[in-house]
């Protein structure tokens, strides 16, 4: 019963940033790659706060407003630069945040990580969390659902399939892309807050590229932009990556058997959505 727990948690701690990735990557066709660096600037905004203050509240609030900072700043990126530079350059800043986290070690501990996470009141056991953090995702999906299929998502998806015809129509992009990208930014926080009090540890290990591909590869296979596809795919490759543990192979090569099973997942799913990825632009 433990385990079934574990799987709902871990389920459940996962959408909020995956929906949020689906909607700028997925719905929007904007390449950033940049979910890890804001869940860097969360994470380690919201607990170094904490364990200065020992004060939830503050150290929440903080959280937010790094998170939605940062995503701000990535959003101005994407009005200033061309796809292929934008996700290079959210790569880049991903790893700058990075290397000031490893080595601002008076601050963060640096690869040491920050140790003895409590949890929020009346989270201590196992299934009230997980059933806490489940009814965030339901919560978040749901919102995110409504505006997907409202004014919101129909302008998003406009400016991905042709955002010269879409601005002429008096979609403004800036507006638009400035909502998905904070949206994101609060799916990282919601993922993170409750990820690092889940392991009682917040460590640099947990913003590396392997998750970054995960992230990736469940909003292709589950069609990008499509809540209900990246819904189920989610809930399918978690099963996936935590069934694997009980593969009965040694750690030196179940980890890298992991990342060569997940990266021909992602390459058979782009090639199965090339189209729904880089579609054709309309014409009129």
């Amino acid at each position: 019963m433990e385990f079934f727990w574990h799987l709902v948690a871990i389920i459940g701690m996962t959408l909020p940033n995956v929906l949020g990735f689906n909607l700028i990557f997925g719905k929007g066709k904007i390449f950033h790659f940049g979910p890890l660096g804001v869940s860097t600037v969360a994470t380690y905004a919201t607990f170094v706060t904490l364990q200065v203050t020992g004060n939830w509240l503050l150290a929440i609030v903080v959280g937010l407003l790094g998170s939605l900072l940062i995503s701000a700043l990535f959003a101005w990126l994407s009005f200033r630069l061309e796809p292929d530079g934008l996700g290079i350059m959210t790569i880049a800043m991903h790893l700058a945040l990075l290397t000031v986290v490893l080595n601002w070690t008076g601050l963060t501990r640096g690869a040491l990580g920050i140790p003895k996470i409590p949890r929020l009141p009346y989270l201590e056991e196992l299934a009230p969390f997980a059933l806490v953090v489940t009814l965030i995702a339901a919560l978040w999906f749901a919102l995110l659902c409504f505006l997907d299929r409202g004014p919101f998502g129909r302008a998003l998806e406009a400016l991905a399939e042709q955002e010269w015809y879409a601005e002429a129509l008096g979609i403004d992009r800036v507006r638009v892309h400035l909502i998905a990208f904070l949206l994101g930014g609060v799916g990282a926080l919601l993922t993170n807050l409750f990820y690092v009090q889940y392991v009682r540890l917040a460590h640099p290990n947990d913003l590396t590229f392997p998750f970054l591909i995960f992230l990736i590869m469940v909003v292709v296979a589950g069609k990008p932009g499509s809540m209900k596809g990246v819904l189920s795919s989610t809930i399918l490759l978690v099963l996936l990556k935590e069934g694997l543990r009980f593969v009965p192979l040694p750690i030196a090569v179940l980890g890298p058997l992991r990342l060569i099973l997940f990266g021909i997942i992602l390459l058979t799913a782009v090639y199965v959505r090339r189209d729904t990825l880089f579609p054709v632009q309309r014409t009129v």
